[in-house]
């Protein structure tokens, strides 16, 4: 029987081993199996650009490439990933897609996303998404040390973790007629 596997939010990190060997375990043992692999954003607990190589990024990447040989596998940036860039996905040998992408899976029409771009209720950070997704902002950011920029992801990790705990679940979610809208547009 053929099917598609579609991963999302692992927040993958060096820190997290337990996390990290699941994820290797299910692409040695069950990724192969499927048709295709869709990753749907938060592989990583952060990415801070494919200029950060580390042992743990080179063990994931190696690991979706060697199932990319068998099947193909789809990226859609996630909320704490948005700066995976070309570089990586070419050493993963996975295609990047837009944020919002539709598939025709076995038959359906099936829009596929992240998500948090329906999350409109939580203001302040859909005003740092526009600025993140922007233009000048990534070029920016790339432009500075990779010294800098993990120290600007730790604080923004902090920071986010330190707003959350004051927002409701109804303000962090999907806001229902965006996801309403999503589905109507597509």
């Amino acid at each position: 029987m053929a099917y598609t596997l579609f991963i999302s939010d692992l927040h993958l990190s060096a820190e997290r081993e337990d996390i990290a060997q699941c994820f290797f375990d299910f692409m040695k043992n069950e990724a192969p199996t499927a048709e295709a692999l869709y990753i749907l954003g938060d592989l990583f607990e952060v990415w801070i650009g494919d200029d950060n190589v580390t042992q743990f990024s080179n063990k994931v990447a190696a690991a979706i490439n060697a199932v990319s040989k068998l099947l193909p596998v789809y990226f859609i940036h996630g909320n704490r990933d948005f700066a995976i860039g070309k570089d990586f996905a070419a050493r993963c040998n996975m295609r990047l897609l837009p944020e919002q992408y539709v598939i025709n899976l076995y038959g359906r029409k099936t829009l596929i996303s992240h998500g948090d771009e329906l999350c409109t209720r939580d203001i302040q950070y859909m005003k740092f998404r526009k600025k993140a997704r922007g233009w000048w902002w990534p070029k920016l950011m790339i432009a500075l040390p990779l010294s800098m920029r993990r120290k600007l992801a730790t604080e923004g990790r902090e920071t986010s973790k330190n707003n959350q705990q004051y927002l409701s679940e109804e303000i962090m979610d999907v806001t229902q007629s965006e996801v309403v809208a999503a589905m109507n547009k597509y």
